[in-house]
């Protein structure tokens, strides 16, 4: 981390000046396996029943740098989700991130704090389709919907998160 501190500044490429690279932070994990004699506690059980040690990787990269800004680590068998509570960017932001950190608890706050994600829904996602918007003829012809909707969680105490969803 010291080190990315010190030279951030200087890795910028011929991006540079497209002001969204700037914004733009992306963000995924990956399990690594470990030697399971040395952390045989940690992991999953396996399909033969003998547990591996994994950690997880939770990484953020700066677009217009190509190198982490953030790297975390955590037991393999938590869920990614957990991680978008470490996630702090500036204001105007902009974060992706897989279907595989889906806490909409967490897009709230980012909503509030002016940070803006772009992610994929689960199918069991419940939502309520709210306004729909017209799509542009110079669109990509692949856009067929554009909407925003209220996502709904929080369990007994039922919250909403307003959000675009583009199909």
């Amino acid at each position: 981390m010291k080190v990315y501190q010190k030279y951030s500044q200087d890795l910028s490429d011929s991006r540079q000046n497209k002001q969204d690279m700037k914004r733009l932070y992306i963000m995924d994990s990956m399990t690594i396996s470990l030697f399971k004699a040395i952390l045989e506690g940690v992991g999953r059980n396996s399909k033969t029943g003998k547990r591996e040690g994994e950690i997880k990787a939770h990484t953020i990269i700066k677009a217009e740098e190509d190198v982490p800004c953030l790297i975390l680590y955590s037991a393999a068998v938590g869920h990614d989700h957990t991680f978008l509570q470490e996630v702090d960017l500036p204001k105007d932001s902009i974060i992706t991130f897989d279907k595989s950190y889906v806490d909409y608890g967490q897009y709230q706050k980012f909503s509030e704090f002016k940070i803006w994600y772009v992610t994929c829904l689960k199918s069991n996602a419940k939502y309520v389709a709210k306004r729909e918007f017209e799509i542009p003829d110079d669109a990509d012809s692949g856009i067929i919907k554009d909407e925003l909707i209220d996502l709904e969680f929080g369990g007994k105490d039922k919250k909403i998160h307003k959000a675009r969803r583009i199909a």
